[in-house]
């Protein structure tokens, strides 16, 4: 695995942590500068989801297998994309939640890096295929 994907791994295990606990034990903090509201059982499902998510990725670090480093790749950038978008409709209809422009900055952010580090991971692989 190169090292900007290891840098994505981890970063995004520390993001999920990080806003997973928010979620779950301050969901008003990110609720109310969000333009979906506060919702304080919505943010814990979330919450719960990014807790579940976080052993798969400490998985691929550890293993450091091409094919599940690809899925979980790859399965980041969908959600990335999915997140980001969703986060940029929410500030387009509600330009004063700045929570929401910010998710959607940063998670774009996070596909970008994605898409490179695992660009340079396929390219990696096909070389050490090839010698």
């Amino acid at each position: 695995m190169n090292k900007l994907l290891r840098f994505n791994f981890i970063l995004m295990i520390v993001a999920m942590l990080g806003a997973g606990l928010l979620q779950f034990f301050r969901p008003d903090l990110l609720g109310s500068q969000s333009a979906f509201g506060l919702d304080p059982d919505w943010q814990r499902e979330i919450a719960f989801w990014n807790l579940a998510v976080i052993p798969i990725f400490m998985a691929t670090l550890y293993k450091k297998d091409y094919f599940f480093t690809k899925v979980c790749a790859g399965s980041a950038i969908i959600g990335g994309l999915g997140f980001a978008s969703n986060h940029l409709v929410g500030w387009l209809t509600q330009p004063s939640a700045t929570a929401n422009l910010v998710g959607s900055l940063e998670n774009f952010a996070f596909v970008l890096l994605w898409l490179i580090g695992l660009g340079i991971e396929i390219k990696q692989h096909k070389n050490s295929e090839q010698a």
